[in-house]
């Protein structure tokens, strides 16, 4: 499919997700709009050194102005944000985004979602970042069926890598060994990847909208379980499980993750969805490629 240069915005251009997207647009000859609250800070500028428009926009706005500032574009990217306060807001974001790309002409958004954990689980387990972006994915797919020139696709992304440098960061023992702490079962393999691998998907989807309108493309570089995960740092690592009533207590927002984990550990990542399209796509980074990437080192 030709782009000929066709506009595509991005919601949260300059975080983990937006950022990645926007880089492989360009790459794939996409102009961008990438729209951040700090069009000053290093990643826009960043951004806009690759060739990036930035735009003074995010899904907090009225919709009137998100209709102004997405008109034009041919695609819409959107991530909604999950800030860890107890009010979830991300369907009021996703909807709010959807009817003001539908009101601009928009003509393919993708969105980044998760599975259904209270449908999968029977009611078990609510995970608000998950159900939320999936009332997102229904609200999308309802307004495709209503207005058949609105092609929507959606990509799933599972455990990031990147949380082993930051929330999950191995922690020093006094011998000098290192210990890796998690509420995933030890025995259950968790789904993971790099989260910069999401854009090649993306890109993909843009560029071939009749093949991925409403598809569900979720991707994981590596499925392990604990043991595994400590023995490819090639370190002396132990993995320490948390179970989930205890991390549940640790800090305010605990126990959605917690919840998160069990979802994970009974269910999996992506229980209903098919993991072999993205590897299709792109060669998606295993822990170990990510590890000699970037340099990881324990200090």
């Amino acid at each position: 499919m030709s782009n000929n240069k066709k506009i595509i915005s991005v919601f949260g251009a300059t975080g983990a997700q937006g950022g990645s997207v926007a880089r492989a647009l360009l790459k794939a000859g996409y102009e961008v709009r990438a729209f951040t609250r700090n069009v000053d800070s290093e990643a826009s500028k960043k951004l806009k050194e690759v060739g990036a428009t930035l735009v003074k926009a995010d899904i907090s706005q009225p919709e009137q102005d998100l209709q102004k500032a997405i008109e034009g574009s041919y695609g819409v990217f959107l991530v909604t944000s999950f800030d860890g306060t107890p009010v979830n807001t991300e369907f009021e974001q996703g909807s709010k985004v959807a009817n003001a790309s539908l009101k601009a002409n928009v003509k393919h958004l993708v969105f980044s979602g998760l599975s259904p954990c209270q449908a999968i689980s029977n009611g078990k387990l609510y995970v608000a970042h998950f159900d939320e972006k999936f009332k997102v994915e229904e609200y999308l797919r309802k307004l495709s069926l209503d207005n058949a020139a609105f092609v929507t696709s959606f990509v799933y992304p599972p455990f990031y890598f990147q949380n082993f440098l930051s929330y999950y960061k191995p922690s020093k023992n006094e011998d000098g060994s290192y210990t890796i702490s998690l509420p995933q079962d030890p025995k259950v393999p968790l789904d993971m990847s790099d989260i910069t691998d999401i854009g090649a998907i993306v890109a993909a989807e843009f560029q071939h909208p009749e093949k991925y309108s409403g598809k569900v493309v979720p991707f994981s570089g590596s499925f392990l379980t604990g043991e595994e995960i400590v023995k490819v740092t090639g370190k002396t690592v132990k993995y320490n499980f948390i179970p989930t009533e205890v991390y549940a207590k640790l800090f305010p927002g605990a126990q959605e993750l917690a919840d998160m984990f069990e979802f994970f550990t009974h269910y999996g990542t992506f229980p209903t969805q098919d993991k072999t399209i993205a590897p299709t796509i792109t060669k998606l980074s295993t822990l170990e490629d990510y590890l000699i990437s970037t340099n990881f080192k324990l200090e």
